[in-house]
């Protein structure tokens, strides 16, 4: 998508299954399964959306790495893990290579967000993907992704974190980042400590790549939030206020995790609920 002077890459990497009582947190089944299709063992399916922003400048900005390929037997049957669409071949389709990305802007460094940090070579030693790229993270988020807690530990794997940290690649920031002209990420917290998203704006139009605020179209409901996320106060409030500027600035959402939607409009509808519009990328 040509999106002003920026062009926006909508990339994506395989495909997972996660409880849907755990992606709704309060809300009961008989409410979210209007929306969502659950498997026999109450999962529903989630895409990796990594959008990439090139920049007049140079800059191949890209968000969040997807799931990589070091899932063992016991975890790919856990997560249901599709390993298509792969974020390296989608990179190629457009000409590019690993080492082209300059910026890999982590929103967090959950399993489905950061897998293709490393992978392992020929030899089963675990290598870096993105040689050149710079790894912004908001400082808190490497707190318990260094340690995390006994809630934390299965989803902030140490082989995604742990050989890029020791070889001092993470480049933390505090609140509010801007890496390009028109790209900016900024904290919102909620679903982890330091999560953020990613507001864009060119040519008089803006973006914003909202993260686990809203990972699908079923998540635009404001009480619909994952009991995955560790401060849920802080989702909805962000969330409220996301929304609401993305309605009143006719800007475009970018989602995360929607196996369907990579890019909607918001929109209010009767009774104020919110709505949305599939954008076709």
């Amino acid at each position: 998508m040509q999106f002003g002077d920026l062009e926006i890459l909508f990339l994506r990497d395989g495909a997972f299954k996660l409880d849907g009582g755990a992606m709704f947190g309060i809300v009961p089944k008989p409410l979210w399964q209007k929306e969502v299709t659950a498997d026999e063992r109450n999962r529903m399916v989630l895409s990796c959306n990594c959008p990439l922003i090139r920049t007049p400048g140079g800059e191949n900005i890209l968000i969040d790495c997807g799931l990589g390929r070091k899932w063992n037997e016991k975890q790919r049957e856990i997560y249901a893990i599709s390993e298509s669409p792969n974020l390296l071949e989608d990179l190629a389709a457009h000409g590019l290579k690993p080492g082209d990305v300059t910026i890999l802007a982590h929103t967090h460094l959950h399993l489905d967000h950061c897998g293709w940090n490393t992978k392992l070579d020929a030899n089963g030693k675990l290598v870096e993907v993105f040689p050149n790229a710079r790894h912004v993270v908001e400082r808190r988020e490497l707190g318990p992704a260094r340690k995390p807690n006994e809630i934390q530990r299965g989803t902030y794997l140490e082989p995604n974190i742990a050989p890029l940290d020791a070889a001092g690649r993470f480049e933390p920031f505090d609140e509010r980042l801007e890496l390009a002209p028109g790209v900016t990420l900024f904290r919102t917290g909620g679903h982890t400590i330091g999560h953020v998203c990613v507001r864009i704006e060119s040519g008089g139009r803006k973006a914003i790549f909202i993260g686990e605020m809203m990972p699908t179209v079923a998540h635009r409901h404001l009480p619909w939030v994952m009991a995955y996320d560790l401060f849920p106060l802080e989702t909805l409030e962000a969330k409220r206020a996301l929304m609401k500027e993305a309605i009143r600035d006719d800007a475009l959402v970018l989602l995360n995790h929607d196996p369907n939607h990579v890019a909607v409009k918001l929109k209010e509808g009767e009774r104020g609920k919110i709505e949305y519009e599939p954008v076709e990328a």
